[in-house]
C-alpha cells in the first residue's frame, strides 16, 4: 500500500533532478519496493528532460549508499555537518547519476 512508501522529488531545474527522499517502511523493506520506486522516479525525471539526478545521503548510512550505488549513482562530493544528529552534526555524501 502507498501508506508504506514515501517519495519526494524536487522538480527538475534546467536539466537536473534532485532526489530529496525515498523511504519504505521497515516492515516492507527487502521486497523490491524501494528499487521499483527509485526506478519510477528516474524514468519520470528522464521523461521530463532531466539528464542528471543528484542526492545527498548520510555518510553513515551504508545501506542507502549501497542501494544508490546499485542504481549507478557515484559520489561526487561531501557536505560537512549537513545533517543534524543526536551527537551534533553528520556529513552528507553527494551522489549523482547521468540519466542520458
Amino acid at each position: 500500500s502507498l501508506m508504506n512508501i514515501e517519495v519526494v522529488v524536487a522538480a527538475p531545474v534546467l536539466d537536473e533532478a534532485h532526489l530529496l527522499n525515498v523511504g519504505v517502511a521497515r516492515s516492507h523493506q527487502g521486497q523490491g519496493l524501494g528499487a521499483a520506486l527509485l526506478q519510477r522516479v528516474i524514468d519520470s525525471a528522464c521523461a521530463e528532460g532531466a539528464t542528471r539526478m543528484l542526492l545527498e545521503v548520510r555518510a553513515a548510512n551504508d545501506q542507502a549508499i549501497a542501494f544508490y550505488r546499485r542504481f549507478g549513482f557515484s559520489q561526487i562530493g561531501l557536505r560537512r555537518d549537513y545533517y543534524p544528529s543526536i551527537v551534533g552534526r553528520e556529513d552528507a555524501l553527494v551522489f549523482d547519476k547521468d540519466l542520458r
